[in-house]
């Protein structure tokens, strides 16, 4: 089962000093780590970026796991998202965690023609981009911290879109705070 897992940096490292390390000791080798936006200290990794984490021996406390299929995801039919440019799902998932986050919604692909119809003003607001590094296409995504937030965005946004309201449905939890509730505790 994949997981999506919440870190805190062994050592004193932060994010600047890990990249860094990171830099160096993976040469060349691209990894995703997300700073937790309500505290600097705690960060959210992908399997694969806690495995590259471990092989290069970067000491860090796990606190929590989230089962990655937990954080649900969901495209809007209209969109057309090509494969090359659009951002692993895991990684997205780790990024709605970070913004403390239970879903979130793909609803803009932006190519440099048009503007986007909302953009992130912080890395708090619900709105954030995620591409795959030297992408063809940038992504706006919009988050959801409470099942009552995507269903109300849901009802406004996608009117009859059946798929958009299954997709709600999926959502198995009422705010980000149970999706840590719960999640396996251990320490690394």
């Amino acid at each position: 089962m994949r997981m999506i897992s919440r870190i805190m940096l062994g050592q004193g490292l932060g994010l600047g000093d890990l990249w860094q390390q990171l830099r160096q000791l993976l040469k060349g080798r691209y990894v995703e780590v997300w700073t937790d936006v309500f505290d600097e200290v705690i960060f959210w990794v992908t399997d694969e970026a806690r495995a590259a984490l471990e092989e290069v021996k970067i000491p860090f406390t796990l606190l929590n796991q989230v089962p990655a299929d937990r954080v649900k995801l969901f495209y809007a039919a209209h969109l057309k998202p090509d494969p090359a440019s659009l951002p692993n799902e895991d990684s997205v998932r780790a990024r709605v965690l970070a913004g403390h986050g239970v879903g979130a919604i793909l609803f803009f692909i932006g190519d440099g023609q048009q503007m986007p119809p909302e953009e992130p003003t912080s890395p708090k607001d619900a709105l954030f981009y995620l591409s795959k590094p030297g992408a063809k296409y940038y992504y706006l995504w919009r988050l959801f911290r409470s099942k009552e937030d995507a269903e109300h965005y849901v009802i406004q946004k996608f009117k009859g879109d059946e798929n958009a309201r299954t997709w709600v449905t999926s959502i198995p939890v009422l705010a980000y705070g149970d999706l840590l509730e719960g999640a396996d505790r251990e320490t690394c």
